[in-house]
């Protein structure tokens, strides 16, 4: 069961558009995912949770200010629930960059001190390449927490984590805000990294039904993509 202050991110994020059915893709019979990257002839996706922000340089999105607060204060709760520790944050680009420094600032608010902010960017949009704005104050072995809008599969994942890895910084933990189970927390902790999420999807979509945000056969539609996705 959600928490007040949970459930009532889950209904302003459905209410601000950033939950999409089908209906609202181009051709209004689904959406590409970043794993149609690997997989071309994978079913559409009747869902789709454009977790952005307006000022978004490609594919804007409807999150308030306020609401990426909220998240970010969710996800720092969520990092002080599961013990994690770390040296630094960094959001991957680009949803997760406006999250991460939310998380810095939420940071600051609760703890009076500064958390240092390795900063990302995509070196190559169409195939995913992260390189590292580089800053001698991060210094080798640094811990570095990875802050992330939502996961489906983990392939923008490894992206951010190979560019930190390969100047001497240490990933162990991702954090994101919605985990769309569909095989990305399998594929990093078969590589060693731990998945931590505030939301899986199958709790955010029972939220949207028992709200009646969302009908019984859009629900149904969406269970059984999962289930066989």
């Amino acid at each position: 069961m959600l928490s007040f202050a949970k459930e009532n991110l889950c209904l302003s994020l459905f209410d601000v558009g950033a939950f999409m059915d089908k209906t609202k893709s181009s051709k209004g019979k689904g959406f590409k995912l970043e794993l149609h990257d690997k997989n071309p002839d994978a079913p559409l996706s009747p869902v789709y949770l454009n977790l952005r922000t307006p000022d978004h340089p490609t594919k804007p999105g409807p999150l308030t200010p306020e609401i990426i607060m909220d998240i970010a204060t969710n996800l720092y709760n969520l990092s002080i629930e599961k013990g994690l520790e770390y040296d630094c944050v960094a959001g991957i680009p680009q949803a997760g960059t406006p999250i991460a420094k939310a998380f810095a600032e939420v940071f600051y608010l609760n703890n009076k001190s500064k958390i240092p902010l390795l900063e990302l960017k995509k070196r190559d949009q169409k195939n995913r390449e992260i390189s590292i704005v580089y800053d001698n104050n991060f210094s080798s072995g640094y811990r570095v927490l990875l802050i992330d809008d939502l996961i489906t599969k983990a392939g923008s994942k490894f992206n951010a984590i190979q560019p930190i890895e390969s100047v001497g910084l240490e990933v162990k933990d991702v954090l994101v805000l919605v985990d769309r189970e569909q095989g990305g927390k399998a594929e990093l902790k078969e590589k060693g990294y731990n998945l931590h999420s505030v939301f899986p999807f199958s709790k955010l979509l029972a939220l949207y039904f028992e709200k009646a945000r969302i009908g019984y056969d859009l629900y149904n539609e969406i269970v059984e993509y999962l289930a066989t996705s």
